[in-house]
């Protein structure tokens, strides 16, 4: 298929998704990182708050394997949350971060600092490729190393299911 082909079917799948309200364009001109981090930092807030408001005797997520068997695997609370998916290392974004980190923290003392987009990031985004992996189309790979891939990942072999 030619290029031009590839990209219009691409927008008109695009078009679709925007229809049906699963994809939310950035307003021209605006900076488009801010949106994606900002929506992720704000959902990994909202779990955090809902965390603790919650009695938690355990800090995991419990998931039981057959009705007569005590097997349980686990998923640690701490990989729910926000993240985002994307190749970019978002290094104007965390620039731009580090610069008004630095003037609202002068005063603070380390350990009182809020933490940076940089560590937030470090834990929160997923890069990933696209393989063929001997079908007719690519298959999306997460990187297989972030901590919420890795807890899937082992889910997924131990069969458990939330």
């Amino acid at each position: 298929e030619s290029d031009a082909k590839m990209v219009t079917e691409e927008v008109e799948a695009l078009r679709l998704l925007r229809s049906q309200g699963l994809l939310v364009a950035c307003p021209p001109g605006d900076d488009d990182d801010a949106y994606a981090i900002g929506l992720a930092r704000r959902e990994t807030d909202r779990v955090l708050e809902q965390q603790l408001h919650e009695d938690h005797d355990d800090e995991s997520m419990s998931m039981e394997e057959g009705d007569d068997e005590s097997f349980t695997v686990s998923l640690p609370s701490t990989v729910f949350g926000g993240y985002v998916v994307s190749n970019d290392f978002y290094n104007d974004a965390i620039r731009r971060d580090d610069m008004s980190k630095h003037h609202q923290n002068e005063s603070l003392a380390l350990a009182a600092r809020a933490s940076t987009l940089k560590k937030w990031l470090s834990l929160h985004r997923i890069s990933y490729s696209f393989a063929n992996v001997g079908g007719n189309e690519l298959e999306f790979i997460p990187n297989p190393r972030n901590v919420l891939i890795e807890a899937i990942d082992a889910c997924r072999r131990l069969n458990c299911m939330r």
